[in-house]
Formats: structure tokens, C-alpha cells, sequence
């Protein structure tokens, strides 16, 4: 039978340390080494109340603060582990949420520290945008004042807590040294054709004058800082071209490692990368309008067969401030699909096909804009016989079964399943760059 001290495994010698540093006080064992007034006064103080608690606190905090919260020479060494919890809005005052996160985050920090990890756990602010600005107002001071008295007010209650966050490494958004390097990002984006302007239906709130996260509005449709009932409106803005590293992320998902869902999560976020946009220009009685249009499709390879391209009853064409609005709005009925007098060239085939406004109110994968190919989508074939609309079918079954492209020009007679690699790039060369 094993003894105690293997069973836990205690080795004695750590056993008779510990039961050495026992003191004996009114009948009770207490612990030395615990944290308490004694460490700083030699003596035990027989009721521990509130002051004797705020001396525990005040004696202990900074040399905690010294031992978690700063990267030593040896902790250089060592291998690193990184904590980053989401950075607060200096609003003024933390909250019972706040206090949850940065508890658990903090939690994770110490332990990894009491591993040996370099831990690296930052905080900083985001500070930046019209609602500290809407703020000041409100209280009759400079935004930055503002904004800079309630992050030194946030700091201290976060140290009140104890948090052992990395402050060498603190960052303010709204400060020049910062977002010169968001600048410096975008820059690079739009070099690179990955950051362009368009037209887009936001959550606008008429009161902060600003737009807001789907998050951001309540089940009443509601600002969740002003109160406001939101509105929906069109407004030019920029957007980033994350969609094109979409298929890359999404096969890297099964490079990474189960975590409760996340996966599964960011594969749904992610949504299907089978498809691509193609690129158009719209008519008017047979004469170009100078706009375009992306549509999505899920068989690109089927292009030759399209037959119209469908628009959502929002889609920025119909609210916007386009040049088609017009005539768009008056062709259209709601919960009908409307066949309209404007065309749409695909500049990859030089193919002319009619805009239909669908009936729906929604698309999957949440596009406003697809292509009808008939040959293969039964839903396309039936709009198109309802509005008698023309159309090739270029898709052709062969007696082993296998598809095989007709009537696609250069890659006709391609098998489907070969086709997409050619076909992505002949369109990749069609588009015009944003």
C-alpha cells in the first residue's frame, strides 16, 4: 500500500518544509507562506476586517503587479505565449462585463506564467471614432480630453483588480503613433487592389450620425448607445477584398487544432468558396451607362449558359445614387420577378443578358447579385421559361455519365470537372482592376 506523501505526490522533504512553516495562532494551523498583513508588520492581527484587507491589498499589489506584469531578461529566453483580450471603449467607467472578461483573460496569464511561458498580455483602447466625439460633445469637452480622462480612470480601476496586464505594450487608437500604422496598412491595401469604394446598405443612426454593427442595434431595431430607431440607408464606402483569401482560409481551418466549435464557427463565417464574381457592364436601350455590376455564380465554368442576372429589391442599384434607379424603381413590383429593360455585358463571353429584380428578399451564402445559368439550377430555368427568356444549354451528359461542356466557345467540349482552373483565370484576366 502506498504511503500518503506517494499517493499525492509529496515528497517528504517538501512535506516537512511546509509543516515547518505552519504557525500556530488561537488553535489554528496557518499556512507561513500565505499572503497576508503578517508580512509586512511581523505580527497577526485578530480580526480580519475590511482595513486589514485593504493593507493586504495595498501590500501586495505592486509586488504582484512587479512579479506578473514585466518581461525580465530571463523571461526573454523563454518561449512566449500571447493573451490578447478585446480592448475596451473609454467610456468612462468599467462594467461587471468588463470585469468577467479580463478575469478570465487574466487567469489564463498567470497560469502560463507559473508554467515559465514569457507571457505577453497587453491592453489598450479603442478610442478612436465619432461616438467619443458625440460624447464630448454631450459633456461640453475637447474629445480628446475627454477620451484621455477616461482611459486614465479605466487604468487605475483595471489595477484596482489586480490585472496583470503587460502596460509597456499599451496602445491608444485615437494617438498619431498608433493609427499612422492603419494608414500604413491601408495604403498597402489599396496598392494591392484590395481596398475599393462602393455603395452599401448600413445601420445608420440619426442621432450619433454614424453607422453601427449589426451587433450594436437591439431586437427593437435600436441604437444601443443613442436609443435611436436605426435606419437603413445607402452610403458610399470602403471595403477590403477579404473574400479573395476566403478559399485559402478555409482549407487552413483543417491545418488548426478542436476548440469548443471555433472552427465550425469560422467555417460558417467564412461561407462557400465553390463560386467567383464575375464582372458587367450595364445598358440602357443597347448604350453603356458607364456602370458595373459583380455577380456571383456557383458554376462558372456554365457561363455561355446564362440567361439573365437576378438583384435583390435592395440591391444599391434600386436605393443608391446610380444612374439606373430610375428605371429600375419603375419596373419593379414587389414579390414578383420583374424582367427589366437593362441589360448587363459579361466581359468575359461579351454575352448580353437582361437584369431581373427576384422576388426574394434574400440569397444563401448573403450576395444580392447572381447569374441565372438555367443548365444548372433548376430555380434559373424556371425563371427564365416564366419570362420567356433565351438561353443556351451548355451542359451535356455523355453515356458514361460524365458532363461535358457545348456551346462555350473556346472551352467547349471540356469536361466540367476539368474546366474551373481555365476558366478562373480567363476570368481573373477579364476583370478590370477597382
Amino acid at each position: 500500500m502506498q504511503s500518503a506523501w506517494q499517493r499525492f505526490g509529496v515528497c517528504s522533504s517538501c512535506l516537512k518544509r511546509q509543516l515547518n512553516g505552519l504557525i500556530k495562532w488561537q488553535r489554528r494551523l496557518i499556512p507561513g507562506w500565505i499572503r497576508s498583513i503578517y508580512s509586512e508588520t511581523g505580527k497577526w492581527e485578530r480580526d480580519y476586517g475590511l482595513e486589514t484587507r485593504k493593507k493586504v491589498e495595498k501590500w501586495w499589489l505592486p509586488r504582484m503587479k512587479e512579479q506578473f506584469c514585466k518581461t525580465s531578461e530571463t523571461d526573454k529566453s523563454r518561449q512566449k505565449f500571447y493573451v490578447l483580450s478585446m480592448f475596451p471603449y473609454p467610456s468612462g467607467n468599467l462594467h461587471m462585463g468588463h470585469v468577467r472578461v479580463y478575469t478570465i483573460s487574466d487567469t489564463i496569464a498567470r497560469f502560463q506564467k507559473m508554467r515559465g511561458m514569457q507571457v505577453i498580455n497587453p491592453m489598450g483602447w479603442d478610442a478612436f471614432g465619432l461616438p467619443a466625439e458625440n460624447a464630448a460633445i454631450e459633456h461640453g469637452l475637447h474629445p480628446a480630453n475627454w477620451t484621455q480622462s477616461n482611459i486614465k480612470h479605466m487604468r487605475e480601476q483595471l489595477d484596482a483588480l489586480g490585472l496583470s496586464f503587460s502596460w509597456e505594450r499599451e496602445i491608444t487608437t485615437c494617438l498619431p503613433e498608433y493609427y499612422k500604422w492603419t494608414q500604413y496598412l491601408f495604403i498597402k491595401l489599396f496598392e494591392a487592389g484590395l481596398a475599393y469604394q462602393k455603395e452599401a446598405m448600413v445601420n445608420w443612426d440619426p442621432v450619433d450620425q454614424t453607422v453601427l454593427a449589426n451587433e450594436q442595434v437591439d431586437e427593437n431595431g435600436c441604437s444601443w448607445r443613442s436609443g435611436a430607431k436605426v435606419e437603413q440607408k445607402y452610403l458610399r464606402q470602403w471595403f477590403i477584398k477579404t473574400t479573395v483569401y476566403a478559399k485559402a482560409m478555409l482549407d487552413s481551418l483543417s491545418d488548426l487544432p478542436e476548440w469548443y466549435g471555433i472552427k465550425e464557427m469560422q467555417a460558417n463565417w467564412i461561407g462557400d468558396c465553390v463560386g467567383c464574381y464575375l464582372d458587367f457592364v450595364l445598358k440602357v436601350n443597347g448604350k453603356e451607362t458607364g456602370e458595373k455590376l459583380a455577380a456571383y455564380t456557383y458554376t462558372p465554368e456554365a457561363i455561355y449558359g446564362a440567361s439573365h442576372l437576378y438583384v435583390l429589391p435592395d440591391h444599391r442599384l434600386l436605393h443608391g445614387n446610380s444612374s439606373l434607379k430610375e428605371v429600375l424603381q419603375s419596373e419593379f413590383i414587389p414579390g414578383k420577378d420583374c424582367l427589366t429593360s437593362v441589360t448587363a455585358m459579361n466581359l468575359l463571353t461579351k454575352q448580353e443578358v437582361p437584369i431581373v429584380i427576384s422576388a426574394k428578399s434574400a440569397f444563401e451564402n448573403y450576395v444580392d447579385t447572381k447569374i441565372g445559368i438555367p443548365s444548372t439550377n433548376p430555380e434559373d430555368a424556371a425563371v427564365a421559361q416564366n419570362l420567356g427568356l433565351s438561353f443556351s444549354e451548355v451542359i451535356e451528359t455523355l453515356p458514361d455519365g460524365l458532363e461535358t461542356l457545348v456551346n462555350s466557345g473556346e472551352v467547349e467540349s471540356t469536361l466540367t470537372a476539368d474546366i474551373w482552373p481555365t476558366e478562373a483565370r480567363s476570368a481573373e484576366q477579364a476583370l478590370p482592376q477597382e
